[in-house]
């Protein structure tokens, strides 16, 4: 089932919002993915006491207000009707006349204790964690990446495409993450499902005189500015800090490049060490083997497109 659903996972967005010493506002937004029957019940600790609910803004699903005679609340709960989704969850904390403090926790974690410390650098330390982990959960990015090692194959043609893909989807990301361009997120989905489909396709063919297998960096930089969008949609669902949304689409831009070199890494890596165990019987470069390979992403792909078209 992970392999179907290629952007599952995505966390829960929170927001914890002083009003004045004792007043605290609560927000918070799910993922589309979450099962509308199983949405938790998100609430303070019991040092402080629930007002009123008010409407919620700007994307945000829920909000509410609590008294809290001892100041800053200890602790926020997520409490599932049914079963915990191991969802990771984003934790935005403002306090008065201080700055904000983000808190990215763990798969599962159903009690998120708010720290009193102000801290430094946390926006860019967990927004940076959750590109990182994005990409590496994004099987329907890697696998574009895959098929783009495999189409490029030497180190030059490969630093090209992937400085191609990673500029354009850097710029996409920033203009739809800020909102200067905007696009459904249902199509955007379906289309880079579709922009695999292409690559693999680009494998199984073996047409060695198309654009694509002459210049990898023409499609990867084309297909960049589409993925950009699909990155963008997630952080959008996510949130940017108020005052901080510059360094947060930064830093998670920067955790997306980081864990797609440490993917590439691991993939050539993974590669060598395949021909180095059969020692040469096993030919990565062969007509044979990408053939095979773009076959089998080709009809996953595929699946995730007409998974997507059906889902709008």
């Amino acid at each position: 089932m992970m392999l179907t659903q290629a952007h599952d996972g995505r966390p829960v967005y929170i927001e914890l919002n002083q009003a004045d010493s004792s007043l605290y506002e609560l927000a918070w937004r799910f993922p589309p993915t979450l099962d509308q029957y199983n949405l938790p019940i998100i609430s303070l600790d019991k040092s402080c006491e629930a007002d009123t609910e008010i409407g919620a803004e700007g994307g945000l699903l829920g909000t509410r207000l609590y008294q809290c005679a001892n100041g800053l609340p200890q602790s926020i709960t997520l409490k599932f009707p049914r079963t915990n989704p191991s969802l990771s969850s984003i934790v935005r904390v403002q306090r008065l006349n201080l700055p904000s403090r983000v808190i990215h926790t763990g798969p599962g974690v159903i009690e998120i204790v708010v720290p009193s410390e102000v801290g430094t650098g946390s926006v860019l330390t967990e927004y940076g964690a959750l590109g990182v982990e994005h990409i590496l959960r994004g099987f329907d990015h890697l696998l574009f990446v895959v098929c783009l090692v495999w189409l490029a194959f030497t180190w030059k043609r490969i630093v090209l495409a992937i400085t191609g893909f990673t500029l354009a989807h850097s710029i996409t990301l920033a203009l739809a993450a800020l909102n200067v361009i905007t696009l459904a997120i249902e199509p955007t989905e379906a289309l880079i499902a579709l922009s695999i489909v292409f690559v693999a396709a680009e494998l199984a063919r073996q047409k060695k005189v198309t654009l694509s297998w002459r210049f990898p960096v023409a499609v990867s930089s084309v297909f960049g500015l589409l993925h950009g969008l699909g990155f963008a949609s997630v952080l959008k669902e996510i949130g940017l800090p108020t005052n901080d949304s510059l360094l947060a689409l930064v830093a998670f831009n920067v955790g997306v490049e980081l864990g797609q070199l440490l993917f590439i890494a691991g993939l050539v890596g993974a590669a060598l060490l395949v021909v180095k165990l059969s020692e040469g019987a096993i030919k990565l470069d062969s007509d044979r083997s990408r053939k095979t390979s773009g076959y089998l992403v080709g009809i996953l792909a595929a699946f995730w497109f007409f998974q997507r078209l059906a889902g709008f």
